[in-house]
């Protein structure tokens, strides 16, 4: 957007521009399932959009948020998978996989039928009791000239709506084209502590130099589109890191929202999402109706 964030800060934020999302459509990649057929062929409502998790530090909690967005989804009813996107593997199905662990990882998975065409996705999934399906990657990387757009690709192909676990740092190059794709909503995780807060901006910062436009105004483009969220790691529930950041940059972001501590996330050990606390789940699913807005 080529603007002084030290002026935004200090100034209302104009009405009346585009749409975050009408405004990150520069970029010429592949789009992703914009619309669902029914029997006839004809386009029914508007698709649930692929999310990529992001931590703004390390520590943000990508990872829990990432299968708290899946299991909300599949409590909705929506075939989803829940996708490692690091640059060298997390323990994403190691936390989330609390019914089956598959072998496959997502590389294998991606070249499975031979000629670069992905096995059938179905049959390559981790599972989780929550109804979703997991992809773990390991340490190699994607062969030849595939990214992660290529895996979103055939993942909305397979029929799934893919959540993408981006880890950190979020100038990793995987990410860049998932980052660049207006299809893609993108949330950006954060502890609740101060300082992760300031390095948040340098992270705005450096998503509007690297994905912005000069034409863009305030509350558009991908910051406009970037849902921040805040993890609470320790009990209680002070809110004023959330509050800091709500005074300073609503009307910049798309929202900011608050996840609840839960003992069951803290413990580190598989997530069972029947298991987390009544308050954590609406967090969840206030979080995604925001993000699917």
């Amino acid at each position: 957007m080529g603007e002084d964030w030290s002026r935004w800060l200090d100034e209302a934020p104009e009405e009346g521009g585009p749409s975050g999302r009408q405004a990150r459509s520069k970029a010429p990649v592949v789009r992703l399932r914009r619309g669902k057929r029914d029997d006839d062929g004809i386009d029914g409502e508007p698709a649930q959009r692929p999310i990529l998790v992001v931590g703004g530090c390390g520590g943000a909690g990508t990872t829990t948020t990432a299968l708290g967005i899946a299991g909300e989804l599949a409590s909705a009813g929506t075939p989803t998978v829940a996708v490692d996107a690091t640059a060298a593997g997390s323990d994403l199905a190691l936390r989330g996989a609390d019914e089956h662990l598959h072998p496959i990882s997502l590389q294998s998975w991606l070249y499975g039928r031979g000629d670069d065409q992905p096995a059938p996705l179905k049959e390559c999934l981790s599972l989780a009791t929550s109804g979703i399906g997991l992809l773990w990657r390991d340490a190699a990387p994607l062969r030849r000239r595939a990214t992660y757009l290529t895996v979103a690709r055939a993942v909305d192909e397979a029929g799934f709506t893919g959540v993408y676990d981006g880890g950190n740092p979020i100038a990793g190059r995987q990410l860049r084209p998932l980052l660049d794709d207006a299809d893609v909503a993108l949330v950006l995780a954060i502890p609740a502590r101060s300082d992760a807060a300031n390095r948040l901006r340098v992270t705005l910062e450096w998503l509007d130099d690297q994905f912005g436009d000069s034409s863009e105004g305030p509350g558009t483009g991908i910051v406009g589109d970037t849902t921040i969220v805040v993890s609470h790691q320790h009990p209680g529930f002070d809110s004023r890191v959330a509050d800091h950041l709500r005074e300073h940059l609503s009307g910049w972001v798309r929202e900011i929202r608050e996840i609840p501590y839960d003992p069951h996330l803290a413990r580190g050990e598989l997530v069972e999402h029947a298991a987390l606390a009544e308050e954590t789940r609406r967090a969840y699913a206030r979080l995604l109706a925001g993000v699917a807005s």
